[in-house]
């Protein structure tokens, strides 16, 4: 069945990558193969303005049927009422305090150094680290380890040269070996690298290999308790674009009317990473894209869409780049003379961008994710449609914007809230409007898509987005489960009302 499928995918024009051809070949034996290229054939058709022929491990998922009950799954009314637990761990809010531009950089990157620094040099393999000053004084064919900033990376004579800096001075390293080469392309700028240097008879400095400062491998942590987290996004309500009646459905599966009563009912935590609002003068003509262009009236109209979320399910906002707070990194939360309808509600809480927070004892990092712009632009093979590779990468960089001077604005602080110093357990991000999610040394990557149909600015900017599907993450084993409640993808449950209307 697999195989015809396929065929059927390639007769109609289109080609698979390497990861949808995976899957729809690895469907499992109860899964309606036939039915799934139904669905991806008509969202793919319905699609044939953006121009793209390719699908996507993105695509084949939105078309796969959302996963079943649970067998043995208890009803509500057989559920504790078991209260949530929220615990906001770092925000940033009040404690921004920008300084004078020059003096605010440089306390900014000496602070970024000295931390990312301390992460490293808590590493089994740290020992024998040395400055750029003392590295300079090696006799030739000696061995170090230099840790500092990437100022620069070039190529010369064939060859990958990167510049490193610290506070005693900056060195040009030579990349030779092939694999350290792409070692080297893949390091973000004005991140902290780790570069292992031996001295050449010439004075010239080679690098034997270099990495970042990464995170330590563990064991994926849990909670004792058996209660959900549902990751949302990009929302941009106010914009003619929301998709509003798939919204609705979200709204109807979550008051219980599409059955699904096991998870459901476990539900306690609604998470959204940036951009609630659509907001105005975010890029040029979007005010032909808005169906509200007051941002305060915005927020109203998300506050009238998340009250039709049961109270018992604590929500936690974070601002992204189209909310109503300043561009430049870190964020605070959105003030409440702007958002005074959400700040009334009793189960929702405000936070900065980034933020940690825990809930029922699981820790996650929410981050709107403005930075992946710059590192998936400047790092040869990520891109927009596989997200968690670059969110690995900035986890992996221990930093969530290092790059300075590209499209991601930052703030001169006294000190960088963007080093992540905490290792979390989950990791949810948005910006790029592509479902993705990914488990990497223990700690779970989640890019929760949006709930926007593709405007003109993305269409001419190539992202297709993956809309209206929700991960819901079980606390107690970090298992991911996915609701679609997309036109072409969502599955209605037996008995329920195949149709809902746009809330009021």
């Amino acid at each position: 069945m697999p195989n015809r499928a396929v065929k059927r995918v390639l007769a109609a024009g289109y080609m698979l990558d390497a990861k949808a051809f995976d899957m729809i070949e690895g469907a499992p034996a109860d899964v309606d193969v036939e039915g799934v290229v139904d669905r991806l054939l008509e969202r793919k058709g319905r699609g044939t303005e953006t121009g793209s022929k390719v699908i996507t491990e993105a695509d084949v998922s939105e078309a796969m049927p959302s996963e079943p009950l649970e067998p043995g799954g208890a009803s509500p009314k057989d559920l504790p009422d078991e209260p949530s637990e929220l615990e906001v761990v770092t925000d940033p809010t009040l404690s921004i305090a920008p300084a004078e531009a020059t003096v605010g950089f440089n306390r900014l990157f000496n602070d970024r150094y000295q931390r990312l620094y301390g992460i490293l040099r808590s590493r089994p393999d740290a020992k024998g680290m040395v400055t750029v000053s003392e590295a300079k004084r090696l006799p030739a064919n000696k061995k170090a380890k230099v840790a500092g900033l990437l100022s620069d990376r070039s190529t010369r004579k064939g060859n990958v040269e990167l510049t490193v800096d610290d506070p005693t001075g900056n060195m040009r390293v030579i990349c030779q070996d092939e694999n350290v080469e792409q070692a080297a392309h893949r390091l973000p700028f004005d991140g902290m690298v780790v570069a292992e240097v031996s001295r050449g008879k010439t004075g010239q400095f080679y690098a034997d290999s270099v990495m970042l400062p990464d995170i330590p491998g563990r064991k994926t942590p849990s909670s004792s308790h058996r209660v959900y987290a549902i990751l949302l996004s990009d929302l941009h309500i106010g914009s003619k674009m929301f998709l509003g009646n798939d919204f609705a459905r979200f709204v109807q599966w979550i008051n219980g009317g599409l059955g699904d009563d096991d998870i459901v009912s476990r539900v306690k935590y609604l998470v959204v990473a940036g951009d609630l609002v659509d907001g105005v003068g975010v890029y040029p003509g979007q005010e032909f894209q808005l169906a509200e262009r007051d941002p305060k009236k915005q927020y109203e109209m998300a506050a009238r869409l998340l009250r039709q979320v049961p109270a018992r399910i604590q929500i936690v906002i974070s601002p992204g780049n189209h909310d109503a707070v300043r561009q430049a990194l870190p964020q605070p939360a959105v003030p409440p003379d702007l958002a005074e309808s959400l700040y009334s509600m009793e189960n929702v809480r405000w936070v900065g961008d980034p933020a940690y927070v825990r809930l029922h004892g699981t820790t996650f990092l929410i981050y709107h994710g403005k930075s992946l712009d710059d590192v998936i632009a400047t790092t040869p093979g990520l891109r927009y449609d596989d997200p968690t590779e670059a969110m690995k990468l900035l986890l992996r960089a221990r930093h969530l914007s290092p790059t300075y001077g590209k499209r991601t604005a930052l703030s001169p602080e006294l000190r960088d809230f963007m080093v992540i110093d905490q290792v979390p357990d989950v990791m949810h991000v948005g910006h790029v409007h592509t479902y993705g999610e990914l488990e990497y040394r223990g700690t779970l990557l989640v890019n929760s898509g949006t709930w926007q149909a593709q405007t003109d600015f993305q269409s001419n900017m190539g992202l297709d987005p993956t809309p209206s599907i929700i991960p819901i993450l079980d606390l107690s084993t970090m298992r991911v489960y996915r609701r679609n409640f997309g036109a072409a993808g969502y599955q209605p449950y037996p008995g329920s009302a195949e149709k809902a209307s746009v809330p009021a």
